[in-house]
């Protein structure tokens, strides 16, 4: 009797244990997907900047990957002559300008990039391949690519800036310090008529008139022809340079190429005159 008494209360006491666990369960399930449920209606953490930031990021580290698709495929835009359109998909139009300059004038042997300039290198067994998350900062952004050639480890930095809505990459950074733009510029850095190199200096045809600059501190003087005293100009920009505003406003060089050679003066009025470099 006592055996089966006792029988009987372990019976009850293990089935309300068991009742008991069948409904934390239910409601820990109950409870995590109402959790669930709630994430995701609600509204997400990502506001429509960021949201955009990270389109930004996607869409630079796109065209760093795309540009190495085609130049492994041998479509590259480098040592090319035929296509500048496909020099200008990727590049600014200045560095697309001084690629082109250098596949130009090299007519088939080797111009300044003697080596490829994706890898860094003139032979490549390359592994591990890896594009690095894009940095972005407003309209500049830089992007990492890494890998091994023949065993070293190299780092190639792409800077990119935002053009007309669209990434394009300004230079290449490479592991020992160089860059892309730097070793072309030093290459086809040609002395003009006047003995100065491709820089803001010198003689200039402004329209009917003419000015000379020199380069002073981090401005640069320009006297003109017919003129009293000296005019400061500032690097504005790209190839850009302009004067201290005054009440009736700012001058302007606009020049079309590196070396400064061509370009648009932009009068304080609104009235414009064709710039090239007196011979």
């Amino acid at each position: 009797m006592k055996n089966a008494l006792l029988l009987s209360f372990l019976t009850i006491l293990l089935t309300t244990v068991l009742t008991c666990s069948f409904n934390k369960a239910d409601n820990v399930d109950t409870n995590t997907a109402a959790n669930i449920n709630s994430s995701a209606n609600a509204t997400p953490n990502s506001t429509p900047a960021s949201a955009g930031a990270q389109s930004q990021m996607a869409t630079a580290e796109a065209l760093v990957a795309d540009l190495y698709k085609q130049h492994d495929a041998k479509k590259s835009p480098f040592f090319q002559t035929k296509n500048r359109g496909l020099v200008d998909k990727y590049f600014t139009k200045s560095t697309a300008d001084l690629i082109w300059k250098d596949a130009t004038s090299s007519q088939g042997e080797v111009g300044a990039l003697a080596g490829d300039p994706l890898y860094d290198a003139q032979d490549t067994d390359t592994k591990n391949f890896a594009i690095s998350q894009a940095d972005v900062k407003g309209d500049n952004a830089t992007v990492a690519v890494n890998f091994t050639n023949f065993g070293e480890k190299k780092t190639i930095t792409f800077l990119l800036k935002i053009v007309k809505d669209s990434w394009k990459i300004d230079d290449i950074k490479w592991s020992q310090g160089d860059s892309m733009i730097k070793v072309i510029k030093e290459a086809y850095s040609v002395k003009t008529e006047a003995g100065t190199t491709g820089e803001f200096e010198g003689k200039f045809q402004v329209g009917e008139t003419t000015c000379t600059v020199k380069p002073v501190k981090m401005a640069f003087e320009i006297r003109w022809k017919k003129g009293s005293g000296v005019e400061m100009f500032f690097a504005d920009g790209e190839n850009a340079f302009a004067s201290s505003p005054d009440s009736s406003g700012s001058n302007r060089f606009v020049f079309d190429d590196e070396n400064y050679n061509s370009g648009t003066f932009y009068r304080a009025d609104g009235k414009t005159f064709p710039v090239k470099r007196a011979r």
